[in-house]
């Protein structure tokens, strides 16, 4: 990914890109910092929505554009995922002083090649599994299962692609979500500021 301490001065981020949903785009504005705080917005038609958590308070969200602002807690649901997803580094970044357990879960095998699969376990956090790229070793896929709305469990696949370097560190600028096999969403990210310096207060609920 760049080395350990280029990752440790990577302390925090500003991504800006669009997020695409069907036939819908909306700009984004990511912002997070380590451990695991992190604040997006997002515009489309004419709204502002926020989401955040700072890693302590329950993940919230937000109507910006609603006079006054309004904002409440995440469903129970919504806030597992969003605090999941909270976390500023990978299960391989220093995942045993955080709790997580990595084991050997075999390869994958697709198009000829032979990709290592990892099974991530955590205390109170769903199991999930990571694919690796098998001459990089970086990320390139995390497999889990979410419940749908009806409380359906269904296999999501995240895929991670187009990494390039901020501050020597490999980040991907394109990320798909697919669920049941079908792209539910396609993040792009158009640009990453490092180390802008947040006031705290940002990520906490409106």
């Amino acid at each position: 990914m760049g080395g350990a301490q280029r990752i440790e001065a990577l302390a925090s981020l500003r991504a800006t890109g669009n997020v695409i949903v069907g036939a819908k785009r909306a700009r984004f504005t990511l912002l997070a910092a380590r451990p695991a705080r992190i604040r997006l917005e997002t515009m489309a038609e004419g709204r502002l929505v926020a989401q955040g958590t700072d890693g302590v308070d329950p993940p919230w969200e937000a109507d910006l554009a609603a006079t006054p602002p309004r904002s409440s807690p995440m469903s129970r649901a919504d806030a597992r995922t969003f605090a999941a997803e909270s976390e500023f580094d990978d299960p391989l970044v220093g995942g045993g002083a955080r709790g997580f357990v990595l084991e050997d879960a075999g390869h994958l095998e697709e198009d000829g090649k032979r990709w290592p699969r990892l099974l991530v376990t955590r205390p109170h956090t769903d199991p999930f599994h990571l694919i690796l790229d098998p001459v990089t070793f970086l990320i390139v896929r995390r497999l889990e299962r979410r419940p749908t709305a009806l409380g359906r469990p269904t296999e999501v696949v995240t895929r991670y692609s187009d990494f390039r370097p901020v501050e020597g560190v490999l980040l991907p600028h394109v990320l798909e979500v697919v669920a049941d096999g079908r792209v539910a969403q396609r993040t792009e990210i158009e640009r990453i500021e490092p180390n802008p310096a947040p006031d705290p207060a940002v990520f906490r609920r409106p």
